[in-house]
């Protein structure tokens, strides 16, 4: 983030005194005061977000934030850790992708083309007699 939280402040109190001069002779004080207010919340946070866009997306913050002292009697390896990224990957990689991809083809059948799944039938309840059809109702209607 740039700058400092005077800008915000100074900003709020020059929305909010136009505002205020702006509006007091159309409406009561009471009214010119809360729209005063709000003026100020608005562009106080308004700058605060433009503040921050501006040190974070546009890197104008390295611009205005003091550079870390230089340490001459530190070893160089430690003056220069976390500066550089290593992204060669070791040997043992391309050996585990090989066995992996050893086990996946051998546990993959042979290209066969497409074969459509098919499924077990559905089986149907055979249909109950009248008798028990007769038998069930009589047990619903006593209950």
């Amino acid at each position: 983030m740039i700058g400092t939280l005077r800008w915000n402040l100074y900003t709020g109190v020059a929305a909010f005194i136009i505002t205020f001069v702006l509006s007091i002779p159309n409406n009561i004080w009471l009214t010119t005061f809360v729209r005063s207010c709000y003026s100020f919340i608005i562009l106080f946070l308004l700058v605060f977000a433009c503040r921050w866009l501006l040190g974070t997306f546009a890197g104008l913050n390295s611009l205005t934030a003091p550079q870390p002292p230089v340490m001459l009697d530190a070893a160089p390896e430690e003056s220069s850790k976390g500066q550089a990224f290593d992204a060669m990957t070791p040997d043992e990689d391309q050996e585990l992708h090989q066995m992996l991809k050893g086990s996946m083809n051998a546990s993959a059948p042979p290209d066969q083309g497409f074969a459509p799944l098919k499924p077990p039938k559905l089986s149907t309840k055979v249909q109950p007699t009248p008798e028990e059809l007769a038998q069930a109702v009589r047990q619903m209607s006593e209950e």
